[in-house]
């Protein structure tokens, strides 16, 4: 087939931040060449796309065991092109096909990354690639070592640019931060998943790198295999992609998607067929389309069996351009899929004009929207520094909510999980940091211990003397303090192996407080965790009545005198837990303690000595040292910037803050409390070996030097206050049962998750 006269001009997209241009269209040899596609299918399909414009050409190490670098280097020399006019990339991590074993020819360590680059170049017949990959996280490797041997491929001339594929953002976060360390490139682009049906990581997981470090895309599966060209309609036709389930990819595929899911994902895409008959294009050449409207994709690579294929892939540079916004919404109220708009006005930076994460697409734009030279494309900026022709400038971008703009809200995920993973990937050893600490029960026993001999020492000492409360002062509220984190403590499981063992413990370690809270703070504690920052769950949240009413430097003042009231009662003006058994021998216990302290023992204790343990708990509560630590944990102190107030930016914002100060000899190391939110199985002792042996992780996260000063600026700082909280409308769960986005008056607790 000869190429047709009317195919559009080829477009050209800068890669992120750097100066490399790709085509808009791309091609790659996954699942195609050296595999299905004959050699001389190859040579054609790669000479009929080279002719129309194509640039860029992709494959990996791991590609039919190498067979798809091969076939790609035999075209170039075949067609004799010049080495300058084309973009060659390959990706590796599956090294292991070329060996007998899997042992160092698999990941990223230093040794695969320069052996298995070596091999590459030698099947691709190249002196070097354009681009090279790192085909998927290691977590076995630590991130510095696969940084240094990208940049070592870099340096010696054997790539020019290196980059990702399926990372996460807080690994590419992460990869960056040591290139910045080290002095070293950074991963100049990342190669995800994306597609009509698939969207989320591209539009909301990565929206603040293409801000931060300008990551240009090279997107892979556009089609998603094929569904998305329609030809799925009326079942799998005999002879497609999804009827050959002896491919080992196409059999895993079947393993992960049931044949209901792969029926409601074509029926979707049957719905897309007539905006492609008004369009006058076919459904694939649509579904490419699409893809090149978002401004941060470089290149869409595509897979091609036939001439024919190529040439319809590239109709898609001419019909992107007829996507209006009023098309992207019909085509979004469809797939009913689309993660929140993120709108950003431009930064400038050097000679760059980057349009950042702008997802309102332009119908007019003609280059990639990462990376706009100012003195060399046509495309205009308005007033606002938004291009014009965008949703944006024509007034449909979404606009803040007006109850977004007092806390800090935000739809990205609280930041600990994907950390979690993240370290547990780099240091698989730090599980076995999990487990009770048996220290644990000593420590409550002598502080418990301690108050009750302070109690009887005060019993005849006048409540409203200086000495009484000198000494509710500073051993009281200070062991009172201590105590309340002990139940934090063993909320989480950690004093004992048997959850009925900590149960008890907590409710002994609650005696000196005075008024029974063991039993209910654990459900609400452990829903702070699995819901943090999700308004109407997270209970450690300042409610809109305390930001209006408390929100200045009497109202802080107030809050901070009594916060100890506003902890204890807050959580039951959101939701109630139900009684459990163990509710009722944490009241029985504390009651009949209470009761033989005030009246069983004259003598040995007084009133006074139940006063004593109430003042106690309240003062911890209060102006106190160490009651820092409840303000000090989550709200933000840090200086945010206009457009991370914006939640449809996804800018995350720090949520937590530790401390690594003396105060937290007394406290059983809460100050940790990244390292804590990270790992709650981690128990007190155990946590500095945590941000040792992750302090790659946690160097750089702002931190708390002082709890005395956290007190004084919450107070006296206007920046700060009772709405520097980040908040979230969704997400998150109430431990115990069900879906956590419906508030409830009385949670869906599970009683054995309570009590367990």
């Amino acid at each position: 087939m000869s190429k047709p006269d009317n195919l559009p001009e080829m477009e050209y997209r800068f890669l992120g931040r750097s100066g490399l241009q790709v085509s808009a269209i791309s091609l790659g040899g996954w699942l195609t060449y050296g595999g299905h596609v004959d050699r001389e299918g190859t040579y054609a399909c790669m000479k009929a796309a080279y002719d129309s414009g194509v640039n860029f050409f992709d494959c990996a190490e791991e590609y039919s065991a190498g067979e798809s670098e091969k076939v790609i280097g035999e075209a170039i020399k075949k067609y004799g092109w010049q080495r300058n006019d084309i973009v060659v990339s390959t990706k590796l991590y599956w090294g292991d096909a070329f060996s007998k074993t899997k042992v160092n020819n698999r990941g990223l360590s230093r040794k695969h990354v320069i052996e298995g680059m070596n091999q590459s170049l030698e099947r691709l017949q190249l002196e070097y690639v354009d681009l090279i990959y790192a085909h998927r996280p290691d977590r076995h490797t630590p991130m510095e070592e696969t940084v240094r041997a990208f940049n070592h491929l870099i340096n010696t001339g054997k790539a020019l640019y290196w980059g990702t594929s399926e990372w996460n953002a807080d690994e590419i976060a992460q990869a960056w931060r040591y290139a910045d360390k080290l002095g070293l490139i950074g991963p100049v682009m990342e190669q995800p998943r994306y597609n009509m049906l698939e969207r989320v990581q591209v539009e909301r997981e990565y929206a603040h790198l293409y801000r931060e470090v300008g990551l240009g895309l090279t997107v892979f599966s556009p089609l998603r295999q094929g569904i998305l060209s329609g030809k799925y309609k009326n079942g799998i036709p005999d002879g497609s992609r999804f009827a050959q389930s002896q491919i080992e990819f196409i059999a895993g595929f079947w393993q992960r998607t049931g044949k209901a899911e792969f029926q409601a994902m074509a029926d979707t895409v049957a719905k897309l067929e007539p905006i492609a008959e008004r369009l006058g294009v076919k459904q694939s050449v649509l579904a490419l389309a699409w893809v090149l409207a978002n401004p941060n994709v470089s290149s869409a690579i595509t897979g091609a069996s036939s001439v024919e294929q190529i040439y319809e892939n590239i109709e898609a540079v001419r019909a992107y351009k007829k996507l209006t916004p009023e098309i992207l919404a019909e085509i979004d109220e469809i797939l009913n899929n689309k993660p929140p708009t993120v709108v950003q006005s431009p930064i400038v930076v050097d000679n760059w004009v980057r349009i950042s994460n702008t997802m309102a697409h332009s119908a007019t734009a003609t280059t990639n929207g990462v990376a706009k030279r100012r003195d060399h494309e046509t495309s205009k900026v308005n007033g606002n520094g938004i291009e014009k022709g965008s949703s944006a400038s024509n007034g449909n971008a979404v606009e803040d909510d007006a109850s977004y703009r007092d806390f800090f809200w935000t739809y990205t995920e609280e930041p600990h999980r994907t950390r979690r993973l993240a370290i547990i990937k780099a240091h698989p050893e730090v599980t076995k940091l999990c487990g009770p600490e048996p220290l644990t029960k000593y420590v409550v026993a002598g502080v418990v211990g301690l108050q009750v001999l302070l109690a009887h020492l005060l019993r005849d000492t006048s409540f409203w003397s200086w000495k009484f409360w000198a000494v509710a002062y500073v051993f009281g509220a200070t062991s009172n303090q201590n105590l309340f984190l002990a139940i934090h403590e063993i909320s989480h499981n950690l004093a004992f192996r048997s959850p009925m063992a900590n149960r008890l413990l907590a409710i002994f370690a609650n005696l000196p407080i005075g008024v029974p809270y063991s039993a209910s703070f654990r459900p609400y504690h452990l829903t702070h965790h699995k819901s943090l920052g999700v308004d109407g769950l997270d209970t450690d949240l300042p409610t809109a009545f305390e930001a209006v009413f408390l929100d200045s430097i009497l109202g802080k003042a107030f809050f901070c005198t009594f916060q100890i009231f506003f902890y204890a009662l807050r959580p039951m003006t959101i939701y109630r837990v139900p009684f459990t058994g163990i509710h009722w021998l944490n009241l029985t216990v504390q009651l009949a303690f209470d009761y033989l302290v005030v009246f069983l023992l004259p003598g040995y204790f007084s009133v006074n000595s139940l006063l004593y343990f109430l003042l106690s708990s309240f003062l911890a509560g209060s102006l106190h040292p160490t009651a820092g630590h409840f303000i000090a944990e989550h709200y933000v102190y840090e200086k945010i910037e206009p457009e991370a107030r914006q939640p449809g930016n996804n800018i995350p914002i720090p949520e937590t803050f530790s401390y690594y100060g003396p105060l937290n000899l007394f406290t059983y190391n809460v100050g940790l409390h990244n390292e804590h939110h990270d790992f709650p199985a981690i128990p007190w002792t155990r946590l500095p070996a945590l941000r040792e042996m992750a302090k790659e992780f946690y160097a750089d996260l702002p931190r708390h030097e002082s709890w005395v000063y956290v007190l004084w600026r919450f107070i006296f700082d206007e920046q700060v206050g009772m709405r520097c909280r980040v908040k979230r409308k969704q997400g998150g769960r109430v431990v115990g049962g069900g879906n956590a986005t419906t508030k409830a008056k009385t949670a869906d607790w599970k009683e054995d998750e309570i009590e367990a």
